[in-house]
Protein backbone atom coordinates (compact mmCIF):
# COMPACT_ATOMS: atom_id res chain seq x y z
CA UNK A 1 0.00 0.00 0.00
CA UNK A 2 1.39 3.48 -0.84
CA UNK A 3 1.05 6.81 0.88
CA UNK A 4 -1.58 8.68 -1.32
CA UNK A 5 -3.83 4.97 -0.45
CA UNK A 6 -3.52 5.28 2.92
CA UNK A 7 -3.91 9.17 3.46
CA UNK A 8 -7.43 8.75 1.29
CA UNK A 9 -8.82 5.96 3.18
CA UNK A 10 -11.80 7.16 5.47
CA UNK A 11 -13.32 4.66 7.78
CA UNK A 12 -17.31 5.43 7.24
CA UNK A 13 -19.78 6.87 5.13
CA UNK A 14 -19.82 9.93 6.73
CA UNK A 15 -16.19 11.11 6.95
CA UNK A 16 -16.27 10.59 2.99
CA UNK A 17 -18.98 12.76 2.83
CA UNK A 18 -17.59 15.82 4.78
CA UNK A 19 -14.35 15.18 2.89
CA UNK A 20 -16.05 15.69 -0.42
CA UNK A 21 -17.85 18.25 0.59
CA UNK A 22 -15.06 19.97 1.71
CA UNK A 23 -13.56 18.83 -1.53
CA UNK A 24 -16.53 20.33 -4.01
CA UNK A 25 -16.72 23.71 -1.28
CA UNK A 26 -13.00 24.58 -2.22
CA UNK A 27 -13.77 24.46 -5.54
CA UNK A 28 -16.98 26.71 -5.44
CA UNK A 29 -14.98 28.78 -3.75
CA UNK A 30 -11.84 29.00 -6.06
CA UNK A 31 -14.56 29.83 -8.58
CA UNK A 32 -15.93 32.53 -6.74
CA UNK A 33 -13.06 34.03 -6.44
CA UNK A 34 -11.69 34.26 -10.19
CA UNK A 35 -15.94 35.52 -10.74
CA UNK A 36 -15.21 38.44 -8.33
CA UNK A 37 -11.29 39.14 -9.92
CA UNK A 38 -13.00 39.13 -13.72
CA UNK A 39 -16.00 41.27 -11.93
CA UNK A 40 -13.17 43.77 -11.34
CA UNK A 41 -11.60 43.48 -14.30
CA UNK A 42 -14.54 44.37 -16.21
CA UNK A 43 -15.52 47.93 -13.92
CA UNK A 44 -12.18 48.86 -15.33
CA UNK A 45 -13.46 52.25 -17.35
CA UNK A 46 -10.50 52.79 -19.58
CA UNK A 47 -10.96 48.93 -21.47
CA UNK A 48 -14.53 49.89 -21.17
CA UNK A 49 -14.53 53.13 -23.01
CA UNK A 50 -15.21 53.37 -26.71
CA UNK A 51 -13.90 56.31 -28.40
CA UNK A 52 -16.77 58.94 -30.78
CA UNK A 53 -15.59 59.47 -34.44
CA UNK A 54 -16.88 63.33 -35.58
CA UNK A 55 -16.55 63.37 -39.09
CA UNK A 56 -15.21 66.71 -40.51
CA UNK A 57 -18.92 68.22 -41.11
CA UNK A 58 -19.49 67.19 -37.64
CA UNK A 59 -21.18 64.54 -37.76
CA UNK A 60 -21.03 61.99 -34.84
CA UNK A 61 -20.86 58.40 -36.07
CA UNK A 62 -21.86 55.25 -33.96
CA UNK A 63 -21.07 51.79 -34.05
CA UNK A 64 -23.28 50.92 -37.12
CA UNK A 65 -21.85 54.04 -39.06
CA UNK A 66 -18.60 53.21 -38.86
CA UNK A 67 -19.46 49.74 -39.98
CA UNK A 68 -21.32 50.75 -43.30
CA UNK A 69 -18.33 53.44 -43.79
CA UNK A 70 -15.84 50.48 -43.34
CA UNK A 71 -17.74 48.35 -46.13
CA UNK A 72 -18.24 50.93 -48.18
CA UNK A 73 -14.26 52.26 -48.05
CA UNK A 74 -13.30 48.87 -48.84
CA UNK A 75 -15.14 48.04 -51.77
CA UNK A 76 -14.60 51.60 -53.01
CA UNK A 77 -10.85 50.94 -52.80
CA UNK A 78 -11.49 47.47 -54.72
CA UNK A 79 -13.10 49.51 -57.43
CA UNK A 80 -10.78 52.34 -57.68
CA UNK A 81 -7.25 50.79 -56.66
CA UNK A 82 -6.47 54.28 -55.27
CA UNK A 83 -6.15 55.58 -51.82
CA UNK A 84 -8.92 57.51 -50.43
CA UNK A 85 -10.42 59.47 -47.74
CA UNK A 86 -13.82 59.53 -45.76
CA UNK A 87 -15.02 63.09 -45.38
CA UNK A 88 -18.75 63.36 -44.67
CA UNK A 89 -21.21 60.55 -43.99
CA UNK A 90 -25.15 60.66 -43.21
CA UNK A 91 -27.64 58.59 -42.44
CA UNK A 92 -30.06 58.46 -44.48
CA UNK A 93 -34.20 57.99 -43.82
CA UNK A 94 -35.37 54.36 -43.01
Amino acid sequence: MNILDAMWQVPDFGEAVVTSLLCVAAVFAVLIVIALLMGLLNKVRALDEKETMVLQDGTVADEDMMAAILVATIDYRKERKEDIKVISCKQLDK
